[in-house]
């Protein structure tokens, strides 16, 4: 199956996007795209990335033309086990090591997180290095080119980010089988909350070929992953500043709930919970329709995402949720949708806040069987 290209264009940039199967068998002709004449590429890499294609990227680049350095950045997890941003002084300082010029390529693959890191400091270097990101996780392919994994500093975890700016996303399709559910689960989840955003189209196809992406098959996962692209470039590309805000549907929840259930839920999970009970407060609190909510369930089940296994206090979790808005924001909005296509940031009152949470908490509650 031949490599899809999608060039994702905002105003002064864009980003080349390239998925598929078969980048590693095109690497080394890829490669040198960013920078016209290779010369010297540095490869940032996490130490499973580098165990699973460490060598084989490297051999890539050198038959493009280029002197290869490698370089595994040592990262230890802040506050909430994210980034910190001083990890990217540690990056950067290995850049000022390795004599890394404009000129040259950086050349990440690994996490998201990883790549994240290493397009940012990119970004900033020199006047900004081209960096080309191979993510390993579907979450990474589906967020790469329009977002980064927020930095942390001390008191305020994941508050540091920029509009990212790979000069290419390479999206290997031929990682998807060594992914766990997990990692699967979240990137489809990501991909309902954008194909929600984007409209009627989106959103029919995705839930049409839920079944097959969620398995991974290819040309279904390819298609969501192009269209997905699309509907998050619109998304912030958007004139309108509350419409900007669409992606974040489910997350202001999701974070409550991460901060109130105890032990490990899985990302995926608390994603999909958040945007469930989002959507149903979105019936009451900005009009959408009941039909649009239990399709939306519909989806996240049929993309294989679990149900929450876990109980909840509903005043603690209004609580988490006011607290996670009041970190951005003196102004208590929520984005929720008001269609298909159409999610605003949304004035939700104290009272029907209190009773969505306290009926969302009681139907988590495990039945009681007499």
């Amino acid at each position: 199956m031949t490599i899809k290209r999608q060039i994702i264009n905002f105003n002064q940039r864009s980003i080349d996007v390239r998925i598929g199967s078969e980048i590693m068998d095109e690497l080394s002709r890829l490669a040198a795209a960013p920078v016209g004449k290779p010369k010297r590429a540095l490869m940032v890499a996490d130490g499973a990335a580098l165990e699973a294609r460490g060598e084989d990227v490297r051999r890539s680049l050198v038959s493009a033309g280029f002197t290869v350095e490698v370089l595994e950045p040592a990262i230890e997890g802040g506050e909430d086990g994210g980034i910190p941003l001083g990890a990217t002084t540690a990056l950067l300082e290995a850049f000022a090591r390795c004599g890394l010029t404009a000129d040259d390529l950086v050349f990440a693959l690994g996490s998201f997180g990883l790549c994240s890191l290493a397009a940012f400091c990119a970004h900033v270097w020199r006047g900004g290095v081209a960096c080309t990101v191979m993510p390993f996780e579907l979450e990474g392919m589906v967020r790469i080119a329009t977002e980064m994994e927020p930095l942390g500093v001390a008191g305020a975890p994941g508050s540091v980010a920029l509009p990212p700016n790979p000069a290419m996303v390479l999206c290997d399709f031929a990682l998807v089988p060594s992914m766990t559910p997990e990692q699967l689960h979240l990137g489809c989840a990501l991909m309902a909350c954008a194909a929600l955003a984007e409209g009627k189209k989106t959103w029919t196809d995705l839930r049409e070929h839920a079944a097959s992406v969620a398995v991974g098959e290819e040309a279904a996962l390819r298609d969501a992953l192009a269209a997905t692209q699309v509907a998050r470039r619109n998304v912030l590309k958007s004139p309108n500043p509350s419409a900007r805000r669409a992606l974040e549907f489910g997350d202001t929840a999701a974070r409550a709930l991460a901060a109130c259930v105890a032990g490990d839920v899985p990302r995926s999970v608390l994603r999909a919970e958040g945007m469930r009970f989002e959507a149903r407060l979105a019936v009451d609190a900005a009009g959408l329709k009941p039909e649009v909510a239990f399709d939306l369930d519909d989806l996240l089940f049929d993309l294989g995402i679990e149900d929450a296994g876990f109980t909840l206090d509903a005043d603690a979790f209004v609580a988490a949720i006011r607290a996670v808005v009041a970190e951005r924001s003196n102004r208590f909005l929520l984005p929720l949708p008001k269609a298909v296509g159409q999610i605003r940031l949304t004035s939700v009152a104290d009272e029907l806040l209190e009773r969505h949470a306290a009926a969302y908490a009681a139907s988590l509650a495990p039945d009681v069987v007499p």
